[in-house]
């Protein structure tokens, strides 16, 4: 005899319309161009950054920013001196250089889901999945989750579709 455990129902019910929105095309995050960047702080273990309309990146993997097609920054040189007269401050670093910019292009890579924002001042924002188990990437719209799932694999998840 099967008894029925809510939470492991809702646990269920929530990974089956995760894996019915699967998929995560280019086409999908168009809707990020003309969004207005707003800032970027650091987490414990993350990153967030954060445009205009309710839209936000949480990174937990790596990060670059490239300037004249060269690395300039990136999540790993956070607090590192490297020679110079401070440590180096990655967001603040990125606070100045974005400010108020605006994503003109996006590219998102099929497998690895790398992804890649350009602005309108010319740099461009790498985000890098570097596990093929853990959730590199979460884009949020509003209520709607963009997530870079392990293995290169997007899942699609709104909040409508748990509470309904």
């Amino acid at each position: 005899m099967t008894t029925s455990n809510p939470i492991l129902d809702e646990l269920r019910r929530t990974r089956e319309a995760l894996l019915a929105n699967a998929g995560g095309t280019m086409s999908e995050l168009m809707w990020l161009v003309g969004h207005q960047f707003q800032s970027l702080t650091r987490r414990e273990f993350e990153w967030l950054f954060v445009f205009d309309k309710d839209v936000s990146v949480v990174v937990a993997c790596l990060w670059r920013l490239v300037e004249a097609g060269r690395i300039r920054f990136t999540s790993q040189d956070d607090g590192q001196q490297f020679g110079l007269p401070a440590p180096v401050d990655a967001a603040a670093e990125v606070n100045r250089r974005l400010a108020l910019a605006d994503i003109e292009s996006v590219e998102l890579r099929q497998g690895s889901l790398d992804l890649e924002l350009r602005f309108s001042t010319g740099q461009v924002l790498q985000i890098i999945p570097d596990s093929s188990g853990y959730e590199a990437w979460t884009l949020y719209r509003g209520k709607r989750q963009f997530i870079a799932i392990g293995g290169g694999e997007m899942a699609i998840y709104d909040d409508d579709l748990a509470s309904g």
